[in-house]
Formats: C-alpha cells, sequence, structure tokens
C-alpha cells in the first residue's frame, strides 16, 4: 500500500472518531499498524482536533483550537493574547508565548454576551472562542462547544456550532453539529446537523440563542417521533420475552434517550 493511500484511511478512520475517544483510537490504530505509523496517526488527530474544535488546557483556561486560531505550527487565545503549542493526544497546551493577537472592542462585546448565554443555556463542559476570520478583517468566527463524557455508562456527546458574523452586511453564516455515542452492549451513534444563513442579525449571539433554541426543539421533536413512530418499525410486536412493548414510555427507560435528551 502506498504512503498518500496509508495516511487517507488512518485520516478517514480518525475523522470518525466519536468524541471524548480518540486516545482508544490512538492506542488501537498503533497496535494494528505499528510503532512506525506514530507520527501519521499523530497528524490525523491533529486535524481531527481543528476540525472539531476541541478545547486544549492553556494554564488552566480551556481554548477551543480551530483554523481561525491557528498561527504556523501554533494556536493563539486572543482574550490573553497567549501563542502556544498543543500536545494533540492529550489536550494540553506547550511552549507558551505572547503574540499580539487580541480581540477587537466589537469582539469583546460578543464575547462577554457569550460568557453570559454558555452559563446559563449549557450542561457540561462548555468552551467558545471569538476570533477574527484571517484575510477578512470584517468577519468574526465564532466557535461553541459543549461535551459530556459519561464513559463509566459507555456514552459521550458533544455539541459544536460554528458562525461567521459579517459586521458590514450584518449577515450571520453558520452550523450545529450534534454527535452521540452509546456503546453498552451495543454500538449506537446519533449525529444531527443543520446549516443557517442569516441577514440583517443586529444582535449576533440573540440570533444564535435562537437559531440554538430552535435546533434543539426539533431535536425533542425528533426524538418524540422516534419514539411513538420510528422505534416501532424497528422491532416485531412482540420480542423473544412474548411481552409488549409499551412504546408510549419505552423510550424514558432507556439510557440513550433519556441522556440524548438530556444533553441537549
Amino acid at each position: 500500500m502506498s504512503q498518500s493511500k496509508f495516511e487517507s484511511i488512518i485520516n478517514e478512520l480518525v475523522s470518525h472518531s466519536s468524541c471524548g475517544e480518540i486516545k482508544e483510537v490512538y492506542n488501537d490504530l498503533l497496535t494494528i499498524t505499528g510503532e512506525n505509523s506514530k507520527s501519521t496517526i499523530l497528524d490525523a488527530i491533529e486535524q481531527y482536533n481543528i476540525s472539531n474544535a476541541v478545547p486544549v488546557d492553556l494554564e488552566g483556561r480551556f481554548v477551543i483550537i480551530s483554523k481561525y486560531n491557528k498561527e504556523g505550527s501554533k494556536f493563539f487565545d486572543p482574550k490573553t493574547s497567549n501563542l502556544f503549542s498543543v500536545d494533540h493526544l492529550n489536550l494540553i497546551s506547550l511552549d507558551i508565548e505572547k503574540s499580539e493577537n487580541k480581540l477587537t472592542d466589537e469582539q469583546e462585546t460578543i464575547d462577554k454576551e457569550l460568557l453570559e448565554y454558555s452559563q446559563t443555556d449549557f450542561p457540561g463542559d462548555i468552551t467558545y472562542g471569538v476570533f477574527s476570520v484571517p484575510g477578512e478583517p470584517n468577519k468574526t468566527a465564532i466557535l461553541i462547544s459543549c461535551n459530556r463524557y459519561n464513559t463509566a455508562n459507555f456514552w459521550t456527546g458533544r455539541w459544536k456550532s460554528e458562525y461567521i458574523y459579517d459586521n458590514e452586511s450584518k449577515s450571520l453564516q453558520g452550523s450545529i453539529d450534534v454527535q452521540v455515542h452509546y456503546y453498552e452492549d451495543g454500538n449506537v451513534k446519533f449525529k444531527s446537523t443543520e446549516e443557517f444563513n442569516e441577514s440583517n442579525v443586529s444582535s449576533v449571539v440573540d440570533k444564535i440563542k435562537e437559531l440554538e433554541k430552535n435546533f434543539e426543539r426539533q431535536l425533542d421533536n425528533s426524538f418524540t417521533d422516534l419514539n411513538e413512530n420510528q422505534f416501532k418499525q424497528l422491532r416485531r410486536r412482540l420480542p423473544v420475552t412474548r411481552s409488549k412493548v409499551n412504546w408510549g414510555k419505552a423510550i424514558g427507560n432507556y439510557r440513550l434517550g433519556k441522556n440524548a435528551v438530556e444533553g441537549n
């Protein structure tokens, strides 16, 4: 197998890793492919962390890493003007130094409003970032990452939203991506995404709140539909126990449905 083909396969496998389980994927791939593949796997994990806006520990403060705050081989935190390298497997910062990157006055306002929003509306470990879009001074990138890892009960989940706000046209483009992995005596993945394109946005964070609450409401409706309609079609009327399933209450009794709803 050619090196480029091998790298492509590794990248594909890592890109589909469930949130919070990247170390397990790394160890498994290393066992299968051998020590000579370590750098290829770590490169793929770096791209995974960047594309998923994974938070990194920066001296006790968690900072999202993304394409928007990447500078060469390092990343920067505009709130503290720190520039740092990343141990992508352990998600810790290294070689910290000062940089010239900082938030504009408008971005400072967005940041403060996001702080209030994140503290009141998200469970789990919530991190957000506000960054200038490289090469486009009128645009601001806004990322929100909320993770809930409950490996003791065999489930993990992540909410990631990403927006680009243009302060000239007052437009807001973005997307929400939600993933849940449940793997007790099985392997079930849930993934939901939605994209947005809004115009005449007067308050960025208020619009984000509105979009995300509507998305959450749609998720709730989807789970209700699964409970009342779709699950019935996946199971026979009388399972092997010969006992009827009470579909009206069933999803609330299963951890996957309960945790997925509570996690959002």
